[in-house]
């Protein structure tokens, strides 16, 4: 159906729009940079419309087709998969203010392990999006226990944040914003696991979110 093979190109167009602009708001915040942060901000409208879009097509597709078996799963797949990336690319948008924020404060350096953190959860978008361009169920399933690793550091910057405000107190402003931060690049890691769920499900019908 030509109406689906759309929908999948749609889909992709968002998913690398999403990915870059992650990359685009870590880049931003580790070089306190508020032009490149405010550029993501901006970009954020771009993809709301696209997704907007999207979904628009996918709900034409269920009204005017009806479409059953793997056709009716991709198409429900998309949905939340467009949801979900929606989601980063305002995630990314907030890291970017968080990024504006910053380049307004006095210079502190970034927390330990955050550029590993990062790169984690970059990673984790990057496969979901193979994953999803290629419809590759085992690369997905790979992905799934990469998010514990995430959740710990991020439960290590958080931890030394706290150590950190009692020592640098003239730095509180900084360090919560960065806390902020890691919260922010951990639920983006959430959602890149969303994605590898939905794309079992799409492939095998099979729901594995919640341990299901």
């Amino acid at each position: 159906m030509r109406d689906l093979s759309r929908l999948a190109d749609q889909l992709l167009r968002i998913s690398s729009n999403c990915e870059f602009a992650f990359a685009e708001a870590i880049n931003a915040i580790l070089a306190r940079d508020a032009v490149r942060g405010r550029r993501v901000v901006e970009g954020d409208r771009e993809i709301d419309r696209m997704e907007v879009q999207l979904e628009e097509e996918a709900l034409k597709i269920l009204a005017l087709h009806a479409p059953v078996a793997g056709d009716l799963r991709f198409v429900i797949a998309t949905i939340k998969i467009n949801n979900d990336l929606e989601r980063i690319a305002d995630i990314a948008a907030n890291i970017g203010k968080r990024a504006i924020d910053l380049q307004a404060l006095p210079p502190i350096s970034a927390p330990e392990n955050f550029q590993l953190m990062a790169q984690k959860a970059q990673t984790m978008l990057r496969i979901a999006i193979q994953s999803l361009l290629k419809r590759d169920v085992d690369q997905a399933r790979e992905l799934l226990a990469m998010d514990d690793e995430v959740d710990d550091l991020m439960l290590e910057i958080l931890n030394n944040t706290e150590v950190r405000i009692k020592q640098e107190p003239q730095a509180v402003s900084s360090l919560l914003r960065w806390s902020n931060v890691a919260r922010l690049v951990e639920r983006i890691a959430d959602y890149a696991t969303n994605i590898a769920e939905d794309i079992i499900y799409m492939e095998e019908g099979d729901i594995v979110r919640h341990g299901c």
